[in-house]
């Protein structure tokens, strides 16, 4: 049997977007992520192998969607004539970020393949250039961004109309708690539950809670962030589809005093512990929770910050 020849290897991290009130321009890069691995093969068509979490229903050949965003990225470096710069190859890939949980899944996805084409075919794209080339196959700035550079980036369209971003840098005296059901919510459909329009005043709530909020993680202060972390764009308007869930945001926000979202598209949860409430979390507030909504899984995470990588 012949050996097979390793082109590549990539890692690509979960992401949480919108962050409550930043709908669609904020996300932050989790400690959770997918692993693959790219050989050289001598067929025709590239396939991809899975295992680990939620393999049911992925593609495996060339319609998953790394393969897709690696032959976008060919497209966009070679136009018509791609085709005689492509390779057949195989990826071998270890999921571990759940799927249609709102934790960027696909996202993941859309980073490995622009990673893969770049390192493999030498295309020589930056991150922003990786970042509007992802958009056009999965078109969630929000998530590709934080994925391809890692911590908390803010995405926004420039002058010139591409989408760019910027990280910022947070005092980081707090955990990260996801708590994950086992439903899935699939974003499209979410999606359509948002209105086009939305009244102003929700339009101004949701600029000063972001502002706001951003700026309490910037301090390292936690102070009244459950104030800021409120949303009056997205998450009321998709409640139908993860009721538990915002019961869930409101109780930690409410009761306990946890800054508490909507993580994505949801169904997840995704809440901000700080240090002096760590404690009491794990003593006592974590078992009720655990108690009360049993088809969640909790579990604790932190920011990464280097960003998703293919070597």
């Amino acid at each position: 049997m012949d050996k097979k020849i390793l082109l590549a290897k990539v890692r690509t991290y979960a992401t949480s977007a919108n962050l409550g009130p930043g709908f669609d321009c904020a996300g932050m890069a989790l400690n959770i992520y997918n692993d693959c691995e790219v050989y050289e093969k001598n067929s025709q068509s590239s396939c991809v192998t899975i295992k680990g979490l939620e393999n049911p229903g992925i593609a495996k050949d060339e319609n998953n969607l790394i393969c897709r965003t690696i032959k976008k990225a060919l497209q966009k470096k070679y136009g018509q004539t791609y085709e005689k710069y492509q390779r057949s190859i195989e990826i071998a890939c270890d999921i571990n970020v759940p799927v249609e949980r709102g934790l960027g899944s696909s996202s993941t996805a859309v980073v490995a393949g622009l990673l893969i084409a770049n390192k493999i075919y030498e295309l020589g794209f930056n991150l922003t250039e990786l970042l509007n080339i992802g958009l056009e196959i999965e078109p969630h700035p929000d998530n590709i961004a934080p994925c391809l550079s890692g911590g908390l980036a803010i995405s926004y369209k420039s002058r010139t109309g591409f989408y760019c971003f910027e990280k910022v840098t947070i005092k980081e005296n707090f955990r990260i708690l996801l708590m994950i059901p086992g439903y899935k919510v699939n974003t499209n459909e979410a999606r359509k539950l948002i209105p086009e329009l939305i009244p102003k005043e929700d339009a101004i709530s949701n600029i000063a809670n972001f502002a706001m909020f951003i700026n309490r993680l910037k301090d390292g202060n936690l102070e009244n962030a459950v104030d800021f972390i409120r949303d009056s764009m997205h998450q009321g308007y998709r409640k139908k589809v993860y009721p538990s869930s915002l019961q869930i945001v409101e109780e930690l926000n409410n009761k306990f005093d946890i800054p508490a979202a909507i993580s994505g598209s949801g169904p997840t949860v995704l809440a901000f512990v700080s240090e002096k409430k760590f404690e009491e979390f794990n003593s006592t507030i974590s078992t009720g929770l655990q108690n009360k909504y049993g088809d969640f899984k909790l579990q604790f995470t932190e920011i990464t910050h280097s960003g998703s990588y293919c070597n």
